[in-house]
């Protein structure tokens, strides 16, 4: 409250008990100590009266500091200064003294009789000093100065040593003041008398900023912010009250780094209070009416530095319009509470300023945004929000509901689990010792087609989170819109691919409509199901693992408002990996860690704890296991490396989410795929994790329950759940066929080709014919590109496979007659979830042309007028064929044929079972119309899990589309799964037998050493060199032993940027451990940093990779990234790097 001539606007708003309809004053202190009695006489805990104005409160180690103006009973100087009070639950203030006490040295700038206003203190982390500010007026001079006062501490508590006192910013324009406006010229003669129109203009356009350029603005009312990011802002009234500004402090918050920016020219507003909630500003200010009161007015802005817009009053009650008779001093967010935020107000007696007293009353949000300030006779901080449960970050572990907690999380997805088993599978993660459910929201499975949405069944999300919360756990949304998941295109729907420019998790326009759209559909199922509106979830996550896929914090951003404005006062996070987790963190959003068993967990944790020493700790995914790869060896991960990481980051304090706890199934179409390359991930979702896929304990399981039993505070783990037990169903035969080429569907015409998506086509097989020219000799065939599974036949005749997994585009094709027949089969198997290749487009991509040679010279001609039969995967398209009893199971030819086989198989008492289908080639099955998975003979699963709730007493009806054709049409049920049972022709490894690398007379680009430990390390080439095969030699170990390993490795471009790596193919390995676990050397470029390459035990050292870079490429240097073990098995010392133009001799 500033008190200065009416004419410059300086008497400040004051209540006396005489003003007509003046509230009646209630007297009594704290009742209890449990209530706030606004307008009361407040004691401290040694019931001395409260002599703490005008201020501000600092949260510091989970305690209230409450800095205020000492205030005289009589005059308005400072005799004494700014003290001090401290509490832990806002009702019970105990006084710490004076904080800072005025000078009793003459002409000091705080001498004692100076004015002291509106302290405030801020931490600063960076320089661990407690920093006051507050506005100055010197001893005799009225309000005249106008200053900004600074004094530091070691202590919240103080004692504050006065720096300096100052205006703000000397010498320097406002930001947002245009050029004109600094160019004009002002006679201040001309302006004598106030208020006239002219006088208006002037004032917003700066006539009082450069009257008081040379010497610095006025500052006098005023308050402190610390941004999220730690960035400080000093906003204050100036211009004589008439216009609020806004100042970013220094680094130290000790001054002004030059930037600030006017607000209201003219408005009149002074006792600015600021707060933040969900990346929205608010600020309260009171307006300037001399001692009369007046309305409050509440104004928003989306950054602190403006555009800010006034909203009106936001008080409501009894004399709301005179701000009950009070002026507003700050705003302060409840410790452990996200939504619960109390304003402050200053009742003030001009006659006895002592005796002034304060006003708190908490702030409601409204669900449509708005924000309300109701007036009350008396209010219980501690109960006034119990109804309104509440997660928030505080300093160094979660809160929920204002208590410490530990998220102990299991990873499940609805989707991949029948729905009536969901409850099942919910109480197993409890009687683990869980207490929260983390999952995915998977949008292609939502919303099929653009604005058709699906939220029953198995994608009834609600009921989803309603038997979480039944079940006495936390939910973890995590809606995306991408989630990776080795999901059909990361949860990313197909149909935004029919837009063929569309730029995928990219601030494309249509990409972010889309996004909108979703998000807000999913948001309308479970918004409602916050815990701040009594529901499960706790959490919501940003994106998903964005640093893997680029560096674009903008779009990130965008993201986070669409997510936050679904769900209002949730704590929201992202999530990385430790190397990448900067490039689009963002500095209002919780930062978490995703890892796998096995890894050194401090290291994982030391660039965050650096950068944000006080954040919660979490790894938001700990890989229990992996996921399995058609044509790979089945992965498992020791369960004594998943206990102990767990047990570690217990042991300290760290959330943590398993991923995954029970994986569950791929049903359908819906597994997914991994680049570089081309990876197609199998059906089972298995993972390896502590619940099998079909819902069975495993060792793992019980020994986490065991490691989990430590840490149960004092609570029992609740009892494990009857386990379902799997049945076997004697072998059966299939009756009847539909062979695929006499069932084909209605042929459209097209003269080029097409993708399937071109089609209105996601799923399925296309088939692509056309009629040839004679073709004298034999030719070379050519598709660019087969994705995924293509078959090649010539009037019938099968020529040959093309199998993307495997790089193959080219097969050598026979002479033929004019007017053969060319059919191309092609069946899309997931697309790419992981990476940048997630734009994976079906079908033929680009073309399909025949080269022959004519006198010596290749002749290609581009293959035109197709007809194209989209086959789609759907259980109505495949029932409807046309069937017939089962003769032979080769074609005249003597030839699998493709198809769809059907048969019956009883069932006395369904449960769950495993058909077996070792004995058929590639497709995709049906089980009494639910959609099991996909089928493939080359391994490693063989058989497809079956729940028994979708299985029926008496006959059940089984559909196999097989895209190769069955060597035997039978099946079985087993009791249990097979699941590594690996069928394949093509080697796992990178190298023939007997071939070894030749580096004799090759000269290294580089010779150098790696440093021990965990983490990326980089190492620059002496020049430029170009080539296309690079050859990385390891010539020693950290450890002095035969292993080599590395997890991840880059090469730098000429302009230093890694190179990427979609094209790499390892053309050398000359050791690869793939006998029980894929660790290939191919590992080193899956853009997975918990998978390595690494050599097979006893195999000594020097160990060599060679890399074909795809073309030739010019490149400056290397990058390294050891397995992230604490031991760092593998760890490489010496090496040698060759980069060649030709290939290496061997």
């Amino acid at each position: 409250m500033t008190n200065f001539n009416f004419k410059f606007l300086g008497a400040w708003l004051v209540i006396v008990a005489s003003i007509t309809g003046l509230q009646a004053q209630n007297d009594s202190t704290l009742k209890g100590k449990d209530e706030m009695v606004p307008a009361g006489v407040w004691n401290d805990v040694n019931g001395e009266y409260i002599n703490a104005h005008g201020g501000g409160i600092l949260l510091f180690d989970s305690k209230y500091y409450w800095f205020g103006e000492h205030r005289p009973a009589k005059g308005f100087s400072t005799e004494v200064g700014v003290t001090c009070y401290s509490s832990t639950d806002l009702c019970n203030w105990r006084y710490e003294g004076v904080a800072l006490s005025v000078s009793e040295e003459a002409g000091n700038e705080i001498e004692k009789g100076c004015i002291m206003e509106r302290p405030k203190v801020i931490y600063n982390k960076r320089t661990k000093k407690f920093v006051m500010w507050f506005h100055l007026e010197l001893k005799g001079k009225g309000y005249e100065a106008a200053r900004a006062g600074v004094a530091v501490s070691d202590s919240p508590t103080g004692p504050y040593r006065f720096v300096s006192s100052s205006r703000v910013c000397p010498g320097i324009f406002p930001l947002n003041m245009t050029e004109e406006e600094r160019d004009m010229q002002w006679n201040m003669e001309q302006f004598e008398e106030w208020w006239t129109p002219e006088w208006r203009e002037a004032v917003n356009k700066g006539l009082f900023v450069k009257r008081d350029l040379e010497g610095g603005q006025m500052s006098r009312d005023m308050t402190l912010y610390v941004d999220d990011d730690g960035i400080a802002y000093h906003i204050y009234s100036s211009e004589e009250n008439l216009t609020l500004q806004i100042a970013e402090l220094t680094d130290d918050y000790q001054g002004h780094s030059g930037k600030y920016v006017r607000l209201f020219p003219g408005g009149h507003n002074e006792a600015p209070a600021i707060f933040k909630k969900d990346g929205t500003y608010w600020m309260i200010t009171s307006g300037c009416t001399g001692w009369d009161p007046n309305v409050a007015e509440l104004a928003v802005a989306d950054s602190i530095m403006g555009q800010w817009t006034t909203i009106g009053n936001p008080c409501t009650g009894p004399d709301a319009d005179k701000t009950f008779y009070a002026q507003s001093t700050y705003v302060q967010q409840v410790y452990g509470k996200g939504n619960a935020y109390i304003a402050m107000f200053d009742r003030w007696k001009k006659k006895n300023l002592e005796d002034s007293r304060y006003v708190w009353l908490p702030l409601e949000f409204g669900k449509d945004g708005t924000i309300a300030i109701p007036w009350r006779d008396s209010w219980d901080p501690r109960t006034q929000w119990e109804g309104q449960g509440d997660f928030s970050a505080g300093k160094g572990t979660f809160l929920l509901n204002g208590k410490p907690f530990v998220i102990k999380a299991a990873e499940l997805h609805y989707p991949r689990i029948p729905k009536a088993y969901w409850d099942q599978r919910i109480k197993l993660c409890k009687a683990l010792g869980m207490n929260t459910i983390c999952l995915y929201v998977f949008w292609n499975s939502h919303e099929s087609q653009p604005g058709v949405f699906d939220f029953t069944g198995q994608n009834d999300l609600a009921e989803f989170c309603r038997l979480c919360q039944q079940n006495d756990m936390y939910v973890i949304l995590r809606p995306g819109p991408y989630v990776c998941a080795e999901w059909e295109m990361g949860g990313l729907p197909w149909w935004l691919l029919k837009k063929k420019d569309i730029r995928l998790r990219e601030s494309d326009p249509y990409f972010m409509e889309r996004v909108g759209i979703f998000e807000k559909a999913v948001a309308e199922q479970v918004a409602g199901m916050t815990i701040q509106n009594g529901g499960p979830i706790i959490m919501v996550q940003v994106e998903n693992e964005y640093g893997s896929y680029g560096e674009d914090k903008g779009y990130v951003s965008q993201i986070r408002d669409i997510v936050r404005a679904n769900y209002p006062g949730v704590a929201l996070f992202q999530c990385d990996w430790a190397s990448n987790f900067t490039k689009n963190g963002l500095h209002d959003l919780v930062w978490t860690m995703n890892f796998g068993t096995g890894a050194n967990i401090d290291q994982q944790f030391a660039p965050l704890k650096k950068l944000r020493p006080d954040s919660p700790l979490m790894c938001s995914e700990f890989w229990s296991g992996w996921f399995d790869k058609w044509g790979a060896n089945h992965e498992t991960r020791p369960a004594a490396d998943m206990i102990a990481g767990i047990d570690e980051m217990l042991s300290k304090g760290i959330s943590f989410s398993l991923y995954m706890t029970h994986g569950g199934t791929n049903w359908g179409h819906w597994a997914g795929a991994n680049s570089p390359g081309f990876a197609p991930d199998v059906t089972s979702y298995d993972y390896d994790a502590p619940i099998s896929e079909s819902g069975q304990t495993t060792p793992k399981y019980w020994e986490l329950r065991k490691a989990l039993s430590k840490y149960m505070n004092g609570e029992k783990q609740a009892k494990v759940p009857a386990l379902i037990k799997p049945i076997r169903i004697p072998s059966f035969q299939f009756t009847e066929m539909a062979p695929l080429f006499d069932n084909l569907p209605a042929a459209k015409k097209d003269r080029n080709i097409r993708t399937m998506e071109e089609y209105n086509q996601g799923f399925g097989s296309i088939l692509y014919r056309t009629t040839l020219p004679e073709m004298k000799t034999p030719s070379l065939l050519t598709v660019n590109d087969a994705h995924d599974y293509a078959q090649v036949f010539l009037d019938g005749k099968y020529i040959g496979k093309l199998d993307r997994r495997n790089g193959e585009k080219q097969l050598e094709f026979p002479a033929c007659p004019k007017g053969a027949r060319l059919d191309i089969l092609v069946e899309a198997m997931g697309r790419i979830n992981f990476g940048r290749a997630i734009k994976d487009f079906k079908g033929i991509t680009q073309s399909v042309e025949l080269t022959v040679d004519i006198d010596g010279r290749p002749f290609t001609c581009n293959l035109k007028d197709w007809e194209v039969y989209n086959l789609e995967d759907t259980y109505d398209f495949y029932k409807n064929m046309k069937f017939q009893p089962i003769g032979s199971l080769k074609d005249e030819l003597g030839q699998r044929i493709p198809g769809c086989y059907r048969a019956t198989f009883k069932v006395n008492k369904p449960s769950d079972t495993f058909l077996n289908f070792e004995t058929w080639g590639k497709g995709l099955v049906y089980v009494n119309g639910h959609a099991m998975g996909r089928i493939w003979e080359i391994g490693p699963q063989q058989t497809l899990y079956i729940p028994g709730c979708w299985l029926k007493k008496g006959e059940n009806e089984v559909i196999v589309f097989d895209i190769i054709g069955p060597k035997e049409v039978k099946s079985e049920g087993l009791s249990e799964p097979l699941l590594d049972q690996l069928l394949v022709t093509k080697p796992l490894t990178h190298r023939n037998e007997g071939e070894n690398l030749d580096l004799s007379g090759e000269q290294p680009v580089l010779s150098g050493s790696f440093n021990p430990g965990n983490g990326w390390q980089e190492r620059k080439f002496d020049q430029p060199v170009t080539g296309r095969y690079v050859c990385l030699e390891a010539l020693s170990a950290q450890d002095g032993k035969d292993l080599a390993c590395i997890a991840e490795m880059y090469l730098l471009d000429e302009n230093g940027e890694r190179l990427s790596r979609e094209p790499w193919i390892v053309n050398y390995a000359d050791s690869e451990d793939v006998s029980h676990v894929n660790c290939s050397a191919d590992k080193i470029f899956d853009l997975q940093e918990s998978t390595y390459w690494s050599t097979t035990k006893d195999t000594p050292y020097p160990h060599s990779v060679v890399i074909d870079l795809g073309s030739t490429r010019t490149l400056t240097g290397i990058q390294y990234l050891p397995r992230m073990e604490s031991e760092v098995p593998g760890g490489i010392k010496d090496f040698k790097v060759y980069v060649k133009s030709k290939a290496f001799n061997y």
